[in-house]
């Protein structure tokens, strides 16, 4: 029987064809994402391991444990007093913002570099290394990306610690929470790749200039050592412990051999190299269920086109169980076959995606290396052949069910079990019932802890899953239905193709199914991402209603407040003084000021609170009659319970004056522009601190907040858009399989109607019709049905946060993804009405199949 199972495959191999395409998405997803697994941490340990190619020995902090400059300055000299050592070298790193004459803030990455050359890990382009404490070399990217050259000045934001008095009869001094330090370029300098920090803007100073002003921000990444080249490592090293132990950071600090240290580098580094790997198993995991249904409805229909086949074979004595295996063999030669050209095709995507991103981004990706662990092919070639064999599991069944005297019955006899599993039917109504009952718990318990968010994702599960296994009954009746009102126009073509979506209800539901799944998914994504970002800006404006604050420790010059206003996205500005909370709302301490009420309304607009005399603004749920404020005087003020904003409160002038507020404790309020996008809310940010000459990092509020996680939703959306669209191709290969095999199932019903009248084009807009109509309803159920959950999880998520649901659905979007799934089913039917209507009515009678 494995002879004849070869035969079919290689006599039929049109009919295999889509199947062996299905298997070969799901297992070439699947090699993909542990090939790209494996090259991300590989390329990961080949960067860190350049970073540490000059040194023989290396102390690393502890697995989250941060260490300062500060603290491990007086931990230098014991290190390099050990026996053995050459030279020692703190590799540190601060993030901070620099300005110069070629162009506005920008993030800078610092190092101090090393005291002795030969740990060096940069060699020097032009200029020379730094020397003097405000000496400053810029990586070449870096210095190419800005237009600085050698004898450029760049100011650094440097951090000074704040002056202030406890004692409640001194006055309080604010003083700057930032001063700037100037820096000239004395050289450019390759300074490789930081796998730490990819993209930013690299530079490095001397230890001690960065010791002064940076080091108290900045992070210890390691310690290389260099040692004298008679020294023994191993001596060396349990010296260097030594020192280390009998210091401050005992236990905080561990010495290690390169290699080892590369390795524990790259493992604490590979967290969102982790995420990206579950994040590509779970949509492979999505993909694979896909194809198990798409190959499963495939392989039933081309056993009941076989079904003759099967009984003439039984009457020449086959048995069943040499039926079964002959039906499991060609799944599991296919499944082999498929997942063989898919770990092949995923294996050259990964090299070529590999080379792109090279070519691309050249920096970034210089150690970009391809590593095709054995685990890779294994996997994909087994899951590809596992889930072909368990979807050939009940085709298999349904062929060992034909009897021999099916042989002699018409070809074109229903092959349709006659009755339905009424376990089956049992189980998913069960399931959906139970996944509405969970959603709605859910919704209504969620306010009180996070932990329903994952009983309302179980209960969305539940109700696809109880949809997929009803399928039978649920789809064919809206498939039917939607076809009368649709297709009716159509005339007899149209009719025709709604009654052929009913003769085989099955089949039909689990077409619809595999597509149901992937759109499902792809709705709820952008339905849920969209309306969870609209919500989340509401509720941060409820509760911070200032677009920008900029908050000052000087007066501000009109001059200023000019070039703010004529700035394209500001609608308006205002200047408020500030003073103290000293009382927790829901667990944060928030903004007080103190404003006039007429710039409160412009740049706050209509939901600007009115303010009282006399009283602060407080949220409508604060639950005492006073908050507790500070100027230079400390006193209870009296509340006005209004809006929601807990996060900037609001009073008047005289309350100002009895704290005794300092007119140089100021902050400037920026109203933008409604429809400033993400980009230009980031581009404001930057000219507003240039204007008043503070970093970024002070230009805060609520726009700004929005911005950053509109930008990281929105990332999130297409990566998980794109990765399900492998789902959806595959879900749409079962369309194009199931009209395919039904045009070799139906010749003969074909040709008769051929021979009663019906013309090419007619027979041709039958097969069309079809396969959109199936593939247009799945669509549609599948939009309905994720953006309900989408619209649930937003809820879900955000409950706390904010207190209205904000809706955005997306019209746009989800005409798209049905006009996808209509061209999808038009161009499926293209090659079987080709082929259908190349048989002749005569050929087509005389033979069966």
């Amino acid at each position: 029987m494995i002879a004849v199972a070869l035969a079919q495959i290689r006599i039929h191999w049109a009919r295999f064809l889509a199947i062996g395409l299905g298997i070969a998405l799901a297992a070439g997803f699947v090699a993909t994402t542990i090939i790209i697994s494996s090259s991300l941490q590989a390329s990961l340990r080949e960067s860190v391991g350049n970073a540490f190619s000059n040194a023989d020995l290396v102390v690393i902090p502890g697995q989250d444990v941060f260490v300062d400059g500060r603290e491990i300055a007086p931990l230098v000299e014991p290190l390099s007093a050990t026996d053995g050592v050459d030279s020692v070298a703190v590799s540190s790193r601060t993030t901070t913002s620099g300005r110069g004459s070629t162009f506005s803030e920008s993030t800078f990455a610092l190092s101090p570099s090393p005291a002795h050359p030969g740990l060096d890990t940069f060699s020097i382009v032009e200029g020379s290394r730094p020397l003097a404490i405000t000496d400053l070399v810029l990586d070449e990217k870096t210095a190419q990306d800005l237009g600085v050259g050698i004898g450029d000045e760049v100011r650094f934001s440097v951090d000074v610690v704040p002056v202030e008095n406890g004692e409640d009869d001194v006055p309080i001094y604010r003083g700057p929470s930032q001063s700037t330090t100037t820096f000239t370029v004395v050289g450019i300098a390759d300074m490789g790749v930081d796998p730490s920090a990819p993209g930013v803007n690299r530079a490095l100073t001397t230890s001690a200039s960065y010791q002064e002003h940076f080091a108290s921000q900045g992070d210890v990444i390691a310690v290389q050592v260099a040692l004298d080249d008679s020294a023994d490592p191993a001596e060396v090293r349990r010296g260097l412990q030594a020192a280390i132990d009998s210091s401050q950071l005992d236990e905080r600090l561990e010495v290690m051999d390169v290699a080892e240290a590369t390795e524990a580098k790259a493992e604490r580094l590979s967290g969102g190299n982790d995420v990206i790997a579950a994040m590509l198993l779970v949509f492979a995991g999505i993909s694979v269920i896909v194809a198990i249904l798409v190959v499963s409805n495939t392989f039933s229909v081309i056993v009941a086109g076989r079904r003759r086949e099967f009984a003439l074979l039984r009457c020449l004595g086959a048995s069943r169980t040499q039926i079964y295996a002959s039906v499991v063999a060609e799944g599991g030669a296919v499944g082999l076959i498929g997942s063989v050209l898919g770990v092949l095709g995923g294996t050259g995507f990964s090299y070529a995606l590999s080379a792109f991103a090279k070519r691309l981004w050249p920096e970034n990706f210089a150690h970009s290396i391809v590593e095709v662990p054995v685990t890779a092919p294994a996997a994909g070639i087994a899951v590809g052949v596992l889930l072909t064999i368990l979807a050939t599991i009940r085709p298999a069944r349904s062929a060992i069910a034909v009897t021999p005297l099916e042989a002699l019955q018409p070809f074109d006899a229903s092959f349709a079990p006659a009755s339905r599993s009424r376990p089956r039917q049992i189980s998913g109504w069960s399931a959906i019932i139970l996944g509405i009952g969970l959603l709605t718990v859910s919704l209504a318990l969620a306010a009180s802890s996070q932990g329903w968010v994952l009983g309302g994702a179980l209960g969305g599960a539940l109700i696809v899953t109880g949809l997929v296994i009803s399928s039978a009954q649920i789809i064919p009746p809206i498939v039917a239905g939607i076809g009368e009102l649709v297709l009716s126009p159509w005339g007899v073509p149209g009719r025709l193709a709604t009654l052929n979506t009913l003769r085989n209800r099955r089949r039909t539901a689990t077409t619809a199914s595999a597509l149901i799944i992937g759109v499902t998914l792809v709705s709820t994504i952008l339905v849920g991402g969209l309306s969870t970002k609209a919500t989340l800006g509401h509720g941060l404006d409820e509760r911070f209603p200032v677009d920008v604050a900029v908050p000052l420790d000087t007066a501000v010059d009109e001059d200023a407040l000019d070039k703010l206003r004529s700035l394209e996205p500001v609608s308006a500005v205002a200047v408020a003084h500030r003073a103290q909370a000293l009382d927790d709302i829901d667990g944060a301490v928030p903004e007080l000021y103190v404003i006039d009420p007429e710039a409160t309304a412009s740049v706050l607009g209509e939901g600007a609170p009115e303010l009282s005399p006399g009283r602060v603004i407080v949220p409508e749920d604060y639950p005492a009659s006073t908050v507790r404020a500070k100027g230079l005087n400390e006193m209870n003020v009296p509340v006005e319970k209004q809006g929601n904003s807990n996060l900037a409160l609001f009073t008047t002038t005289d309350v100002g004056n009895d704290l005794g507020v300092s007119a140089t404790t100021t902050s400037v309020l920026v109203k933008l522009s409604p429809d400033v996008d993400v980009a230009g809310i980031f581009a404001v940010q930057s000219q507003i601190a240039e204007i008043l000459d503070v970093s970024s990092d002070e230009v805060t509020g609520s726009a700004i907040a929005r911005g950053v996680y509109s930008e990281f939703i929105d990332v999130l959306l297409v990566c998980a858009v794109v990765l399900l669209l492998v789902a959806v191709l595959i879900a749409l290969l079962g369309v194009s399989n199931t009209v395919s095999l039904s045009v070799i199932e139906r010749r003969r019903e074909n040709a008769l109607m051929r021979a009663l009248g019906l013309s090419i084009a007619q027979l041709r807009a039958l097969l069309a019709l079809e396969a959109v109509l199936v593939s247009s309803v799945a669509a549609l159920i599948g939009i309905v049905l994720g953006g309900g959950l989408g619209i649930v999880g937003t809820r879900l998520l955000t409950i706390d946060f904010a207190t209205a649901l904000i809706v955005d659905w997306s019209l746009p979007a989800s005409l798209g993804i049905l006009a996808v799934a209509v061209i999808a089913g038009l161009l499926s039917a293209l090659a079987p009405a080709r082929r259908a209507a190349r048989l002749s009515p005569v050929e087509g009678l005389k033979h069966g199949h």
